[in-house]
């Protein structure tokens, strides 16, 4: 089994990606800058900031701050949370801050300095937003009485500041910052901030610091734009240079999402204004190049080096793989580089395991979007499968490959995959249209009238290697796929018991109110993975019965509700179906739909084919 979270440990030859980078935001001619890291969920973004990471603290080329955006989800003030962040993580870095004694006061005093504009511009937004009666206070002289008031609103919205500022001291600094008669004093905290920061960096021991920012895409949109906010307003400063990993997608969405007036408003020569804002926030965009098929060959042939090879072989291995791709970026890794490596000390079986594999890296990649934690996902539900054969004492690799090859159609070509099980249950030898669709896929016939269903070159492909189908126990790898069958849908076996439960309650809602409620107050809140699985399972209904009023309900609501990626997802779906069969009782949802994207011409192309609905969308 493979572990699905981040690491610095490259088995992708990502550490070209992360070298360049370095390269970059390591040069002071290009201080400062921001550098966004995009790319698709499970890409591998989060894996080259490890990797930069790791680089960037051997080398000692700067002083690295790594902040997880996602941590810092439940702070109501997400801008001053990463500021925050960042300064506390300096003044804890020894790497940072000079050991000379003479100059160890005069930094306290600095982030001293910067923490009381932390602490003023969190106060600030208290009294913008009304919490506490500053105003009031500040005519009347009662300072003194708004101060538990203060404190305990602090406390409820989650801030430390309640603790830094004590009944004892919180008098005095509300005096000095709220209560000056200057109202220019009131935002020299702010207007500084950005100076002693910058002051602050020049002074330090190493000079210039790398801020790496993970996970911001599962961020709320005004979080998102918090952050960026932060780093381009008070910390993008000489010396600085901030790599930010995240979907573009979800990004430009969150800016579209939260200055949506001003985009609606623009003129139709602009029609790309979100992107444009972002490019304002981002310097340098750096997109992962999604994996070729030699990339997923040699992705999938270290990852069962492994899980099969013992630590010492496997870092021979890693070694070995690394040194060969700094050379031959674009040449695959496979058997051959292994044996000459490790020579006589290789497993039993290992060469045909991962000769059988290799056959199959295109069609993998290709039905796994070219997603290496998708890959990952897959690899371990084949496992898990394999041990499942296993307990029921098949163990020959003839049935393991089998099952394979089985997983691949039941992976892409899942209308087939239920097709073969009812072939397989109903008959007690290998059935007749199995065998039939060997010969064709082996050209011994040339007769597949009956089966054209099953004429694509990647199932035939799949269908002609060999072991064949017909060879193996078939009842047995239904018996281990029986999730499948069970739930009708493709690519339940890679989605959590989790997300499951989640989804089925949302399907299972009864009146539009119970589905509003439940995408407001529960989709919403959920990952950009998880939502990925959850838009899976919709489309898996959709694809089943296009006439499924619940799934186009479920979309109907989380598009409404401004979930990221709602809308594009149902579009996807929709170029998939036949859109005819959509009921055309869901005329007053696709209408509001059509209303919220002005009538985006690319969903009414989608539509126009089904009469009733557009009859119904128009009120005839």
């Amino acid at each position: 089994m493979w572990s699905d979270k981040e690491t610095s440990e490259d088995l992708l030859g990502y550490t070209v990606h992360s070298s360049l980078l370095k390269s970059v935001i390591t040069n002071e001619k290009n201080l400062p800058i921001t550098v966004g890291l995009y790319g698709d969920w499970g890409l591998g973004k989060s894996s080259i900031l490890k990797i930069l990471e790791k680089q960037l603290e051997e080398d000692g080329d700067a002083v690295v701050v790594y902040f997880d955006g996602w941590t810092f989800e439940d702070f109501d003030d997400a801008k001053m949370a990463l500021i925050q962040g960042i300064v506390d993580a300096l003044e804890k870095n020894q790497k940072f801050i000079p050991k000379a004694e003479t100059t160890l006061q005069k930094f306290k005093d600095q982030f001293s300095k910067l923490k009381n504009s932390i602490n003023w511009m969190r106060l600030l937004k208290f009294s913008v937003k009304g919490i506490v009666p500053v105003a009031t206070a500040a005519v009347t002289g009662g300072v003194s009485m708004i101060i538990p008031t203060l404190l305990s609103a602090i406390k409820e919205n989650r801030d430390d500041l309640s603790n830094i500022l004590s009944e004892e001291n919180a008098e005095n600094f509300l005096r000095e910052t709220l209560c000056s008669e200057d109202e220019e004093k009131k935002y020299t905290a702010v207007r500084e901030f950005r100076k002693d920061f910058e002051k602050l960096i020049e002074d330090s021991k190493q000079g210039k610091i790398v801020v790496l920012i993970d996970d911001l895409d599962r961020c709320l949109p005004r979080h998102i734009i918090d952050n960026l906010e932060a780093i381009k307003l008070f910390l993008n400063v000489p010396g600085t240079a901030f790599v930010i990993a995240a979907d573009k997608y979800i990004v430009s969405n969150a800016i579209k999402s939260e200055y949506k007036e001003i985009i609606q408003a623009a003129s139709e020569d602009r029609p790309n204004l979100g992107d444009s804002y972002m490019e304002k926030f981002i310097q340098l965009p750096y997109k992962i190049p999604t994996l070729s098929p030699k990339e997923v060959e040699t992705y999938v042939t270290l990852l069962f080096c492994q899980s099969i090879l013992n630590k010492e072989s496997f870092d021979k291995v890693r070694n070995d793989f690394t040194e060969f791709v700094s050379i031959n970026k674009f040449d695959r890794y496979g058997w051959t580089n292994i044996q000459t490596i490790l020579k006589d000390n290789l497993p039993e079986n290992m060469g045909e395991t991962l000769g059988f594999f290799s056959l199959f890296s295109r069609i993998i990649g290709n039905s796994l979007r070219w997603n290496p934690r998708l890959i990952k996902r897959f690899l371990n539900a084949y496992e898990i499968r394999v041990r499942l054969l296993e307990q029921s004492g098949i163990n020959d690799s003839k049935s393991k490959f089998a099952l394979l090859k089985l997983m691949l159609i039941e992976q892409k070509f899942i209308d087939q995959f239920k097709q073969l099980n009812t072939w397989v249950m109903s008959s007690i030898d290998s059935p007749k249209e199995l065998i039939d669709i060997e010969k064709y896929a082996n050209a011994e016939t040339n007769d597949i009238a009956d089966y054209k269903d099953w004429n694509s070159p990647d199932l035939l492909q799949i269908v002609r290697t060999e072991p064949k189908f017909s060879s193996v126990n078939m009842r047995e790898l239904f018996w281990v796929s029986r999730d499948n069958i069970i739930d009708e849908m493709s690519g339940m076996s890679l989605i959590s018991s989790r997300v499951k439960a989640i989804f089925n309650k949302a399907y299972n809602a009864t009146t539009d109110p119970i589905y509003k409620e439940y995408c407001e107050k529960e989709l919403s809140i959920l990952s950009v993975v998880d939502l990925h699985d959850i838009f899976d399972l919709l489309d898996a209904k959709i694809l089943l019965n296009p006439k499924d009023k619940k799934a186009y309900t479920i979309y109907y609501f989380c598009i409404m509700s401004e979930i990221p990626n709602a809308y594009n997802r149902l579009l996807s779906i929709l170029s998939r179906i036949d859109v005819s069969s959509i009921p055309f009782s869901l005329g007053n949802k696709f209408k509001e739909i059509l209303l919220k994207f002005a009538y985006d011409k690319k969903l009414q192309e989608l539509i126009s084919k089904n009469k009733p609905l557009m009859n119904s969308i128009n009120g005839k």
